[in-house]
């Protein structure tokens, strides 16, 4: 298994890969990141000639102002992380394209092209994987791809809030965190849209921030557009 460009996401996504029993070959820019791979016991290499070579998958992670610079042609799976690389624009580098998208914690992955069963085996070695069709590649870049952050600063807005009306921080953040978590568990008891409904009684608590949160909740609509709108320029 070959990484090309094994930065922020590419080395979770090459430790995950090696830490299921997958030789991984990875590749980076500088001396200094390809030490720093090789500490956390990665084989790595600042050329990609050697990854191309030898690898029977391919993992493409680099950055979409770097994607011009890559000058080889394979027949194997390529499966590529790049935000706004289309498949056509991929085949330049490959017979064999997939469009794919995780995030930092690679809580799951979405993957578009014709189904491989060997490339579906290596991604189900990093996240539970899901094929769609490659217009929601683009949107599930926010969505999944900028996931993490979108929700890591509700988790910190709320644990403010809670820290506004008396609550240690250090408390605050322990309930919200565990709020988090049970998010599944209470989508598979109640489900998320009707949990609101069995929470919130009539003149009580809840839905007096419910109300409140209206606003809030068109400004996050408005953020992930905006963020969406992004990819066509990356794209560009």
């Amino acid at each position: 298994m070959g990484v090309i460009g094994a930065g922020k996401l590419g080395s979770q996504i090459a430790l995950r890969l090696r830490g299921n029993g997958v030789r991984v070959l990875a590749s980076v820019k500088s001396e200094r990141s390809r030490q720093r791979l090789l500490s956390l016991g990665l084989e790595a290499y600042t050329d990609n000639r050697p990854v191309v070579e030898n690898s029977d998958v391919l993992i493409l992670a680099v950055k979409p102002i770097n994607l011009p610079e890559l000058e080889f042609h394979v027949d194997k799976p390529l499966i590529s992380f790049v935000a706004g690389a289309s498949l056509e624009s991929l085949r330049r580098l490959s017979s064999r394209p997939y469009r794919a998208m995780t995030n930092v914690g690679l809580t799951a992955i979405a993957v578009a092209g014709q189904y491989d069963e060997l490339v579906n085996s290596v991604l189900a070695h990093v996240a539970p994987t899901f094929w769609v069709e490659e217009r929601l590649i683009d949107p599930l870049t926010v969505l999944l791809g900028s996931g993490p952050a979108i929700v890591a600063e509700l988790a910190l807005a709320l644990i403010r809030a809670g820290v506004n009306i008396g609550i240690p921080w250090d408390l605050a953040r322990e309930v919200v965190l565990s709020l988090m978590a049970s998010l599944p568990a209470l989508d598979d008891r109640f489900g998320l849209e009707k949990l609101a409904q069995y929470v919130a009684t009539p003149g009580g608590t809840t839905i007096k921030a419910l109300l409140e949160l209206s606003p809030a909740e068109a400004q996050i609509g408005r953020a992930v557009e905006e963020a969406y709108v992004r990819i066509s320029a990356l794209r560009r």
